[in-house]
């Protein structure tokens, strides 16, 4: 058992395409909701946030994350560019480890500037952000992998040698942080349907009725309220998200039953999202769960769009064949 997981470790990199879709999706949260929140920047993070110094100063954050604290006018706004970029930057993939340090780093700097408009999708963001740090998150539909194409097809040619780093101590470094993604994505289930299991209201399956019935958790309140009033469909949803979460880490154990755990959990965060208006929180549990996709599903995945591409290109439409005989005559 000590051989195969050391060979786990070491000998090839896993979850390659599930990260790069986590990448891809970390990345577009980043930026769009910094890009959303710009009118705002300098009343939520900026001059405006300045009531918050003495919750910070408790909270014995080091000084280097204090950039946004630190800045105002003209220079936050670079700062809170320079933000937007890198997520940018690694959404494309372009310098992604780079990129993805450089999005953490200024991405925490803006949490300790006001802890208190972060949720719990930024927690889990920051998180996943710095083991990302530690992974090749850029090795698929990125801008890194066609420049690491023609280095490669260059060094080919070449006969020139490898890079520096070992290929087990790579494939070491991104494994491992792989295991702690996923990792921290069990423990968030786990720790949230245990504390599920001690509340009267989960119990009783009413739980999911009253965040329903507030203004900042249901945006179409007055449109789906008889939904809502429906005790039946409130008492499913609830054991649902229950069950769900509790089982989940023992439905990835086996394969078909990780499919339906992928499905089901899924589907949960899309009716949060959508239902209760948080959607950027779903988009990141969702972009974590992609990890869990294993690389032959998307690899299978990516070769059919493939092929329908080529089908459609190959099938010439009826239309033009008569345009050419319409204009022959």
């Amino acid at each position: 058992m000590i051989a195969r997981a050391m060979g786990w470790l070491t000998d090839e990199k896993h979850s390659t395409y599930g990260l790069s879709v986590t990448r891809m999706i970390l990345g577009f949260i980043v930026a769009s909701q910094l890009i959303v929140n710009w009118p705002d920047r300098h009343y939520t993070w900026g001059d405006g946030s300045r009531w918050t110094d003495e919750v910070l100063s408790g909270r014995g954050w080091p000084s280097f994350l204090g950039m946004f604290t630190q800045l105002g006018g003209v220079a936050f706004d670079l700062a809170y560019l320079a933000t937007i970029g890198f997520g940018v930057l690694m959404m494309l993939g372009l310098y992604t480890r780079a990129s993805s340090f450089m999005a953490l780093l200024l991405w925490v700097s803006l949490y300790v500037s006001n802890p208190f408009v972060g949720s719990g999708g930024d927690a889990i963001l920051r998180m996943v952000l710095l083991y990302m740090c530690l992974t090749d998150s850029g090795r698929h539909w990125s801008l890194d992998a066609r420049r690491r194409s023609r280095r490669e097809q260059v060094r080919l040619s070449t006969g020139s040698t490898a890079g520096v780093v070992p290929a087990w101590m790579s494939n070491t470094l991104h494994n491992l942080g792989i295991i702690l993604i996923v990792h921290q994505v069990v423990m968030v289930y786990l720790g949230s349907s245990f504390w599920k299991v001690q509340s009267p209201v989960w119990k009783d399956g009413t739980a999911v009725y009253y965040p329903l019935q507030t203004d900042a958790y249901s945006p179409w309140h007055d449109v789906l309220q008889p939904l809502y009033a429906n005790a039946t469909l409130i008492a499913a949803a609830t054991y649902a998200a229950v069950l769900v979460q509790m089982f989940f880490p023992v439905l990835l154990l086996y394969r078909p039953t990780r499919f339906l755990a992928l499905i089901a959990v899924t589907g949960m965060h899309l009716g949060i999202g959508l239902l209760m208006g948080i959607m950027y929180f779903s988009l990141v549990m969702i972009a974590v769960d992609m990890i869990l996709v294993s690389d032959g599903s998307w690899e299978r995945a990516q070769a059919w769009v493939r092929a329908r591409r080529r089908g459609v290109a190959a099938d010439p439409p009826t239309t033009t064949a008569r345009d050419l005989r319409h204009i022959s005559s």
